[in-house]
């Protein structure tokens, strides 16, 4: 027991010391953009059109929410909203993040990557390659990244296809925003304007995980608390409503966890490897193989008989 113990230990550290090696690497992944190629300005204007969009449907759900609930903040009780707010934070973040580091580029004069489809992008290898050197908004950036993502394909499945009553309520423009628009406009990110890697190590879904225990810790703090919704119901959802039902509410996170939350995870872990696989066809390999990647160049950068070396 005590060998399975460690063996657990030390395959979660090596998830970690993975995951703590991409986060170093954030300037060589948000300089990226398919949609643009490798220029810096073009860059930075698709991410802040990206941006823009995203917090005004963020914002317009926000809105109609306190708007159709007579001002009452009733917004911030569901997980729907909670993940609108993490949906603004990514996108903002994002765009940061990649002002950041294209700014770093230009002052300091840091030398390129060398990736394949990044020409012209400055990456300070020394500085990625030390994981402390990583400022707070990419450090934010990288929490978000998948479980941003990942949480939208989860509540806009789970309220298409479980919570979703045609006889209570027509769908209404703010609902199907908060339900599928934002769900589709980090598709399209995730497709076709980020290059942030998702689903490469465990502590991608650890990420989630943790984000949707925060929200069912409320939840079941709203409703033991005694807590009412804006309809004057004694839950936040009737199908978690732990004072009455307290079983189905149960059987309902389970299922959650054990079978949407993966499933969501998948998917835009997979999306962003069909992205990966036909955008950066050179740089779709596994995080443990990059470290061997080299390529030998004589008489490029060292020299005659000198050898360059590529890193990813």
């Amino acid at each position: 027991r005590t060998r399975h113990t460690r063996g657990k230990l030390l395959r979660f550290a090596e998830h970690r010391s993975r995951w703590l090696d991409e986060r170093a690497r954030w300037r060589a992944f948000v300089t990226q953009c398919p949609l643009v190629g490798p220029h810096p300005r073009r860059v930075l204007r698709a991410r802040a059109f990206l941006c823009t969009a995203t917090l005004s449907l963020v914002l317009f759900v926000l809105v109609e929410n306190l708007v159709e609930s007579e001002g009452t903040p009733f917004y911030f009780i569901w997980l729907t909203n909670w993940t609108g707010v993490l949906t603004g934070v990514y996108a903002a973040t994002h765009l940061i993040a990649t002002a950041r580091a294209l700014e770093d580029a230009g002052t300091s004069g840091l030398r390129t990557n060398g990736l394949p489809g990044t020409e012209g992008i400055d990456v300070d290898e020394n500085t990625d390659a030390r994981r402390d050197d990583v400022p707070r908004v990419a450090r934010a950036l990288w929490f978000c990244k998948a479980s941003a993502p990942t949480c939208q394909f989860l509540i806009t499945l789970m309220y298409w296809a479980i919570l979703y009553n045609p006889a209570y309520a027509k769908p209404s423009a703010s609902n199907v925003t908060a339900h599928g628009g934002l769900c589709l406009a980090l598709l399209v990110d995730l497709l076709a304007a980020a290059r942030l890697p998702v689903g490469e190590v465990f502590f991608d879904f650890l990420g989630a995980f943790a984000f949707l225990l925060a929200y069912l810790a409320f939840n079941v703090a709203f409703t033991l608390g005694g807590a009412k919704n804006n309809a004057g119901d004694e839950y936040v959802y009737e199908i978690l409503a732990w004072r009455t039902h307290a079983v189905r509410a149960v059987i309902v996170v389970a299922f959650v966890g054990l079978i949407v939350l993966p499933l969501s995870f998948f998917v835009a872990a997979f999306s962003a490897r069909i992205r990966d696989a036909y955008f950066f066809p050179t740089q779709s390999l596994r995080a443990e193989d990059r470290a061997a990647v080299r390529v030998d160049a004589p008489g490029e950068g060292h020299g005659e008989g000198g050898e360059a070396r590529l890193r990813v």
